[in-house]
């Protein structure tokens, strides 16, 4: 099986195009299990769940208030280093929960260079494809009246909206989409590249563009 293996490799490539393969696997493995053990590390000391087998290729930035805020399920795989998806990744993996915002992300999820901020709660189903430099946010960030955003105190804060945002099963959302609060997206929805969503998606339906309305709708086979 092994030599099986060695010789559709030699076929794929041209040499000396093997060499530089195997560079990039070595530097892949080194990363991964550097990176793997780190966030790991992180997650621990903050007192958040992490299932088996996390895979992190690349440094992710973790910014969290209260202990379980992050909840991450079995085999999940991060990535957040550029040669991690040639797709063109502009930034880390951001996992951020402001005040009591909880971010949970559920089995065989994976993300590559996604910025998640919540302040109430982003729910990742179980097989989630989540694009390069997608966006999740369940707030505004700041608040839509000018004298609010103005105001330098403590109390700002609890003038800027949030509302949940649910993601189900076996979703993809394509490179640089933006998800906006309260959105719900169904089971084996799809959200197309540069989609800025602001509403509910159904199941089975394929949404685009900005706003992203529904371009068609998947059908499956019983």
């Amino acid at each position: 099986m092994k030599l099986n293996s060695l010789a559709t490799f030699l076929a794929n490539y041209d040499f000396p195009f093997h060499l530089i393969v195997v560079s990039d696997l070595v530097r892949r493995g080194i990363s991964t299990r550097f990176h793997t053990a780190i966030t790991r590390a992180k997650l621990y000391l903050l007192r958040c769940r992490v299932g088996v087998n996390l895979r992190v290729d690349g440094r992710t930035y973790i910014s969290v208030r209260r202990k379980n805020a992050i909840r991450i399920g079995d085999d999940v795989k991060i990535n957040s280093r550029f040669a991690s998806n040639l797709v063109g990744i502009t930034n880390p993996t951001v996992l951020q929960c402001i005040a009591n915002g909880t971010i949970h992300i559920g089995n065989n999820t994976g993300l590559s260079a996604a910025v998640l901020s919540s302040r109430s709660s982003i729910t990742l189903g179980q097989r989630v494809f989540v694009g390069a430099n997608v966006r999740i946010f369940d707030h505004d960030f700041h608040s839509t009246d000018p004298e609010h955003r103005l105001d330098r105190s403590n109390s700002r804060h609890i003038h800027i909206k949030s509302k949940s945002v649910t993601i189900g099963d076996d979703v993809f959302i394509g490179t640089n989409a933006i998800i906006l609060k309260g959105v719900i997206i169904g089971d084996r929805a799809i959200v197309g590249a540069g989609a800025v969503v602001t509403r509910h998606v159904p199941a089975d339906e394929v949404w685009a563009g900005n706003p992203a309305t529904c371009r068609s709708r998947l059908h499956r086979g019983i």
